[in-house]
């Protein structure tokens, strides 16, 4: 048996993955021309409250520099800010900003509206299932 690139699990999956951000990029694109790194680090802190930039980058899946980039874009459209970390002086936690709430207040419900339209397709079943088995397969690759 050969490896057959175009059905290899690893390489079907990225290319989903890139598809899925791709066209999902347009929502936060179009109502506030947010990257993907930027949309990313606005999600994470709103369910974070605060969080260091490596704890940032480990959550969002994105190397140390672009992450850098989009903090320092997002501070600049003053999104986010950073604070003192009250354990270690040297260090600085990022969080949003009124402005960063308000616009993530905006957009999550549209990011589950075209959730919902990319799975319009699926039974309540096959969501569970879905789930279910992208649950095992990141379990299983934390094993490996």
């Amino acid at each position: 048996m050969s490896l057959k690139i175009e059905e290899f699990l690893p390489y079907r999956l990225v290319k989903l993955a890139n598809k899925v951000s791709t066209a999902f990029s347009s929502v936060y694109f179009e109502e506030a021309e947010l990257t993907v790194p930027q949309w990313r680090a606005i999600a994470h802190l709103a369910q974070q409250e605060t969080c260091s930039a490596k704890r940032l980058c480990d959550l969002a899946q994105i190397d140390k520099s672009t992450m850098s980039r989009a903090v320092k874009q997002l501070t600049d459209k003053q999104l986010i800010e950073l604070c003192a970390d009250p354990n270690d002086k040297r260090a600085k936690l990022l969080s949003l900003t009124k402005d960063g709430e308000a616009l993530y207040a905006q957009l999550s419900p549209k990011a589950l509206k075209w959730e919902q339209e990319l799975l319009v397709e699926l039974s309540n079943e096959e969501r569970v299932l879905l789930k279910s088995v992208m649950d095992k397969i990141e379990l299983q690759v934390d094993k490996l």
